[in-house]
């Protein structure tokens, strides 16, 4: 049941049934009070033009008692049977001396109606509890030079007829109500039908997707704008997970390669050491300090493979702190000096004011170390590193050139893809495992910096890092400081 409830379909019925029957129960009301109000000024018209022409009757005699003669009164109780009311006739001294009824024939009257009536003032009223109509006016002589009130007329008269009437007003719109509440079920019915069998065409791909049928292609789905706008975006996704399949079994298949390739060569070297008898030292020495550098170069791999898997989840581990850029980036440059001075490499730093921000020391420490160190490695002899440091009110701001062999611009968008390398042999010999600029884009990332990077081939490379002064932590979707 609860399924049902939330099912769109059922909504969409609820809504269309609520839209169209709404305003046919307001109509409804709406006529039946017109209705009745109708018929009751309708009646109240004719009451009181009766009683205008019954108080002109009896105001031709001074004395009410010499109008109220028995054909008069023959007259009053025939009006009070038409209209299915009661006519009262009050003198000047309040009593009763003409009643319909019989009831209260002689009894005095207090009402501030029959008071305000001596005073000249009519006077009707519809009571909507006991459904009454009450009209009361003045009997006037006009005889004399001056008007005078010798008697009132009060007539009450019951509205059953009207709510008869209204009875089967409402039956008929009842009536009617039922066949249009059947009509528009039935079309509210077949709406949300049509309105929901794209979404339900979308939720039937969507199964094969779940199913594991990644291969299918659900572009092509077309209905109204908004899923459209789902599919799109579902198949972007789609197309992304894709990619990054095809990217983790590239991944793959890299780590395979480059771990293979040192195993390889050891093999290879200790085979031929095994093979062969009486081996000189020298030989023993060589292959064992080849051993050695291929030790190093897969321990080198394995310890970049590790350090991004560590980044991956290193979000809820970052260990922030304010750290002096500026001192962080000569402790760099110290001990990367004697690498440099190695090819005759000039070191040079350029800082504009001090800097000091919100970091992972450890981590930016490896990321501006990989630069500067690439930087070196792929530099010409005797040529020259530049280190920049500036800063604005938000954000400082890294940069890296050398005036080495530089990157092709066909190269320049994959260099921090993971195991890319623009020159495989030099890499090599460089002793580069394809990992240092990814693992150093995904620090930057962690500290919702951005990395770019500039080249001209034979002319050099510039990398440029802009990070936040303050650490920024996304909340919800939103970075929060």
């Amino acid at each position: 049941m609860k399924k049902l409830f939330n099912s769109l379909r059922f909504r969409f019925t609820v809504c269309f049934l609520l839209i169209g029957i709404l305003p046919v129960i307001l109509l409804h009301v709406i006529v039946v009070n017109t209705y009745e109000s109708s018929l009751i000024n309708k009646r109240m018209i004719e009451i009181r033009q009766r009683c205008n022409m019954i108080s002109a009757s009896l105001g031709e005699n001074q004395s009410i008692q010499k109008s109220l003669t028995k054909e008069m009164a023959d007259v009053l109780n025939w009006y009070s049977d038409a209209y299915g009311g009661r006519l009262l006739v009050v003198d000047n001294q309040y009593k009763v001396v003409h009643d319909s009824f019989l009831a209260d024939l002689g009894k005095t009257v207090v009402s501030d109606a029959v008071f305000s009536a001596f005073l000249g003032k009519e006077y009707q009223s519809f009571q909507s509890e006991t459904k009454f109509l009450e009209y009361v006016i003045p009997v006037t002589y006009n005889g004399g030079t001056e008007k005078t009130v010798t008697s009132v007329l009060v007539f009450s008269s019951t509205t059953d007829w009207i709510q008869e009437s209204l009875s089967r007003v409402k039956q008929a719109m009842s009536l009617i109500e039922v066949i249009l509440f059947i009509v528009m079920s039935v079309v509210a019915i077949y709406i949300s039908y049509l309105i929901t069998r794209p979404v339900k065409a979308v939720a039937y791909e969507v199964e094969k997707l779940r199913a594991g049928h990644l291969d299918h292609d659900i572009s092509n789905i077309r209905s109204y704008k908004e899923i459209d706008d789902i599919m799109e975006a579902t198949s972007q996704v789609i197309d992304n997970y894709r990619m990054m399949e095809e990217s983790q079994e590239q991944f793959v298949s890299n780590v395979s390669h480059e771990l293979r390739t040192p195993m390889t060569s050891i093999r290879v070297l200790s085979d031929s050491l095994i093979g062969q008898k009486n081996v000189p030292e020298e030989m023993y020495q060589e292959f064992l300090s080849d051993i050695s550098v291929e030790i190093d170069r897969e321990s080198r791999i394995i310890e970049d493979l590790l350090s991004m898997s560590r980044l991956a989840h290193a979000e809820d581990s970052m260990n922030v702190s304010t750290v002096s850029i500026n001192d962080m980036v000569l402790n760099i440059l110290k001990t990367l000096k004697p690498i440099a001075e190695k090819r005759d490499i000039e070191l040079v730093y350029e800082s504009f004011r001090a800097v000091s921000a919100d970091v992972d020391e450890i981590k930016l420490n490896q990321a501006f170390s990989n630069l500067i160190e690439n930087a070196i490695k792929y530099d010409r002899d005797s040529g020259m590193v530049k280190v920049s440091l500036d800063a604005d009110h938000e954000y400082f701001y890294f940069r890296v050139s050398d005036n080495g062999v530089g990157i092709p611009e066909e190269a320049l968008p994959h260099i921090f893809d993971r195991f890319y390398r623009v020159d495989k042999a030099r890499s090599r010999e460089t002793g580069g495992t394809g990992l240092g600029l990814s693992i150093t884009k995904q620090i930057i990332l962690l500290h919702f910096g951005v990395i770019k990077a500039e080249s001209k081939v034979d002319e050099g490379t510039t990398f440029t890092v802009r990070i936040p002064l303050k650490h920024v932590e996304e909340t919800g979707g939103r970075k929060k400081s």
